[in-house]
């Protein structure tokens, strides 16, 4: 028996449909870590506080 015809290929199709297909659930997201979070605030914090002392030695104190 040959397997060339049309009809043959769409009944192979349809009994694809009736094999069970496990698949591994995807896993819950993460929740942000609060560690990471206080540091990146204390860390922005160090920035803008070297940011204004630069500023400061780059322009200089206006004298009274």
């Amino acid at each position: 028996m040959r397997y060339c015809c049309e009809a043959i290929e769409t009944d192979s199709k349809t009994m694809s449909d009736n094999v069970i297909k496990f698949r591994k659930p995807k896993p819950p997201p993460k929740a942000p870590n609060p560690l990471l979070r206080k540091l990146m605030i204390v860390a922005a914090v160090i920035i803008v506080f070297a940011a204004a002392w630069v500023y400061v030695q780059v322009t200089g104190v206006p004298s009274q």
